[in-house]
């Protein structure tokens, strides 16, 4: 059974006509069943542009494969329930394109071609402040009342009540402050938004970028019940060389002043991260080193999206305000983009 799953490749196909997708599926159960599977680096690629194109979530679709070992038919099912019930054509297309080595369609690069063609978002000003500090905030990324929507969303799903703070306490969120919280249209349409497309391809200098489905977070003013969960200053990239350029970001759902839990990052430290680590004391661990003291919050409005490059020490902070911080995580990537597979 193990030697058939780990054979299937990832040209074939089910239902869907998705490439790569049956292979997926057939590792993880292949992992389930509590067999070592080596992970490549082409597997690893291969894997999240197939969920990122998906629109999946990597956590849940992972908890729901080991949870309850679905057949591949099933699996498929699972993937249109969080798609609306279809997949486009183009999501097809693309996921198809790139695991054949194929060119894309004429309806893939007229998209390319729009964003190409809109207007700069980054001005030289702002380049300038990335390349010295390691992030920029894109104002007004999605209108006002897009990014309101959003945090409706968020309330309804938490089933707590804005006006009632007692009501954001009565409940776990999820794990910390983050919320499990992926498939909903709004949610989808700020990843869809070409203000914040084009700001991304400007960084990554290519408008040919795949979009995460990330989670979204709600940080409560801190309680004596409460304190604040973090996550403090931390890195979400393996800190061993070799070292590849990377970005994050997050969505401002509603006005954060920098009390109010907002982002923290130590600017500039994406200049001296490899020199920094290359200084420490042999073998210390370079993610329990306080950089607190350097860190600055990044307040924001409602519809700001902040983007910052992932060897930056980030976090949240303690909300000492009187409104949560609600915020929608969402990055984008070209298909070279590569991580150190050693975790340090």
């Amino acid at each position: 059974m193990r030697e058939s799953l780990l054979q299937i490749s990832s040209a074939e196909t089910g239902r869907l006509g998705v490439r790569h997708l049956k292979r997926f599926w057939a590792l993880a159960r292949v992992r389930r069943q509590g067999q070592p599977v080596e992970v490549t680096e082409h597997d690893w690629r291969f894997d999240n542009l197939l969920l990122h194109g998906l629109g999946l979530a990597l956590e849940e679709t992972t908890q729901y494969l080991l949870q309850h070992a679905p057949e591949f038919e099933e699996f498929e099912q699972w993937i249109l329930a969080r798609n609306e019930g279809r997949l486009a054509p183009e999501q097809v297309e693309r996921l198809n394109s790139v695991f054949s080595g194929q060119p894309y369609g004429p309806a893939l690069l007229a998209h390319l071609h729009e964003i190409e063609a809109y207007p700069d978002v980054l001005s030289a000003e702002d380049l300038r402040f990335w390349d010295e500090n390691g992030y920029v905030v894109v104002h007004g990324a999605v209108p006002r009342e897009q990014a309101q929507a959003t945090e409706a969303a968020v309330w309804q799903a938490l089933g707590m009540r804005p006006a009632e703070p007692a009501s954001w306490y009565e409940k776990t969120i999820g794990k910390g402050i983050m919320m499990e919280f992926y498939h909903h249209p709004t949610l989808a349409a700020n990843r869809r938004t070409l203000r914040i497309q084009k700001a991304f391809a400007q960084l990554w200098q290519t408008p040919d970028l795949w979009t995460t489905t990330d989670r979204t977070s709600f940080n409560p003013p801190e309680t004596v019940n409460l304190p604040f969960q973090g996550p403090r200053l931390h890195w979400d990239v393996s800190l061993q060389p070799p070292f590849h350029f990377g970005t994050q970001g997050l969505l401002y759902l509603c006005d954060t002043p920098a009390e109010q839990g907002a982002f923290c990052c130590v600017p500039g430290f994406h200049r001296q991260l490899e020199t920094w680590l290359a200084h420490l004391p042999a073998g210390s661990d370079p993610r329990q080193v306080n950089l607190e003291a350097q860190a600055v919050p990044i307040a924001a409005q409602a519809g700001d999206f902040v983007i910052w490059h992932h060897f930056l020490p980030h976090g949240s902070s303690p909300n000492r305000g009187t409104y949560p911080r609600i915020v929608q995580y969402l990055n984008m990537y070209p298909v070279e983009f590569r991580e150190t597979m050693q975790w340090r």
